[in-house]
């Protein structure tokens, strides 16, 4: 080990010989003395250091917010699938930009109508012949059916009042011996005739009445009601051509295939029905789905403050809760098969506009909240054999006590047991 004195002496022989422009090798032996005595004048001029205070802290009470942090995604509540109402294939003759912001009501997209307002002129024509066909049977055919019959009724009771006119007036001859009886069964026998065409012709006038008019007006109505749900279903696949947006949100499209092709949809690509080829999220209801180690299970419960931050925008901060925590474990891809995890869904309570379906977000959960915890900072903390303790000071005596910690934040414990409010702590130099 090299001696102090020995480095001053040599570098005040350096400074002397430099001053007398001399090597300081060859005045070593003679200055030595004085440069000895030198340094003894000035080392006895100083006295002992004292040694720095040791730093502490005071234990108090104070609030404690203890988050647990988690990723997740960004997901809508709601997804609205965009698919072609039309039966069988149509042609996409226009489309909107992916990306495209929009409101409900906004064309998405516009199919081919030409082969339906082909169909649509043929339908027509159906439904003017089947409703001309009811109007003349309600107006025109029947009306004049049952006046006919009505007619022949009318016909039929004079004919019978005559005939029966005409049985009594032989009746009163017979007596006179002016007519013969065998005259007079004839005319009863044409009496009756009459009387049988009477009842028929009114038969057939009720008959008419209760059941063939319904019957006609129902089997024509119900032909003019099928040609015309035919024309409805026609109109409304030609309003179904023009392809509109369900809510508000963000355009985008799904990969589907197309022929051989597995890509976005494109203007003249053949859709077929029900097979969605947009999507527009929901924005105005977003959750975010995350998953928690079972470990930490404990952290989270139903209702639990969040603040959501999502990777596109750190300077972004949403708030929000716990809305479920799942009921079963599961394994996550892309972790290891033995580490289990709860799903978790977090409602949030505002939207931004620059939000989108799918981004990556940081969730941070409100674990634990105490309003007046006593504290102890981590500083304060010193462990052995796994066991934490603190160094507490009376005065200028210093107590080494054991102590029962709780939650913790980046910066202090809660202190659960062995240590009061008041006391001073020593942290950790």
């Amino acid at each position: 080990m090299k001696d102090p004195v020995t480095d001053i002496l040599v570098g005040a022989q350096t400074c002397c010989a430099r001053a007398f422009r001399t090597p300081h090798t060859l005045g070593a032996a003679r200055l030595r003395p004085y440069l000895l005595a030198l340094t003894v004048a000035l080392c006895s001029g100083c006295g002992k250091r004292e040694a720095a205070p040791v730093p502490a802290v005071t234990v108090t009470n104070g609030p404690l917010r203890v988050w647990a942090s988690y990723g997740g995604k960004l997901e809508s509540r709601r997804v609205h699938m965009i698919m072609s109402q039309l039966g069988g294939q149509a042609t996409l003759v226009e489309v909107a930009p992916e990306g495209l912001r929009v409101q409900q009501g906004s064309v998405l997209a516009r199919l081919d109508p030409t082969r339906i307002e082909r169909e649509i002129v043929k339908l027509e024509g159906t439904y003017a012949a089947a409703k001309s066909e009811y109007e003349s049977q309600k107006n025109a055919e029947w009306p004049l059916k049952l006046g006919e019959l009505e007619r022949q009724l009318a016909e039929a009771q004079g004919k019978e009042a005559e005939e029966r006119q005409f049985l009594e007036d032989n009746r009163a001859l017979l007596k006179d011996d002016l007519v013969t009886p065998q005259e007079i069964r004839q005319q009863e026998s044409r009496l009756a005739q009459a009387a049988a065409k009477t009842k028929q012709v009114a038969q057939q006038i009720r008959l008419s009445r209760d059941y063939l008019q319904p019957l006609g007006l129902d089997q024509a109505h119900a032909k003019l009601a099928a040609a015309e749900r035919e024309l409805n279903l026609a109109r409304q696949e030609l309003q179904a051509c023009t392809i509109t947006a369900p809510a508000a949100g963000v355009l985008g499209y799904l990969p589907t295939y197309l022929g051989n092709e597995f890509r976005v949809a494109r203007v003249g690509d053949a859709v077929y029905m029900n097979m969605p080829f947009m999507v527009i999220p929901d924005m105005s209801s977003l959750v975010v789905h995350c998953y928690v180690p079972e470990a930490e299970l404990g952290r989270i419960a139903a209702g639990a403050l969040t603040q959501v931050a999502p990777v596109a925008f750190p300077d972004l901060v949403l708030t929000g809760a716990v809305e479920a925590v799942g009921a079963t474990a599961q394994v996550v891809a892309e972790k290891p098969a033995w580490q289990k995890y709860f799903h978790v869904v977090i409602a949030l309570q505002a939207v931004d506009p620059r939000l989108r379906s799918g981004l990556s977000v940081t969730a941070h959960v409100l674990a634990f909240e105490h309003p007046r915890a006593l504290l102890l900072p981590r500083a304060a903390v010193r462990w052995r054999d796994g066991a934490a303790t603190a160094l507490v000071r009376h005065g200028a005596a210093v107590e080494t006590r054991a102590v029962k910690l709780g939650w913790a934040d980046d910066r202090q414990f809660e202190v659960l047991a062995g240590l009061q409010p008041g006391e001073q702590v020593v942290l950790e130099e």
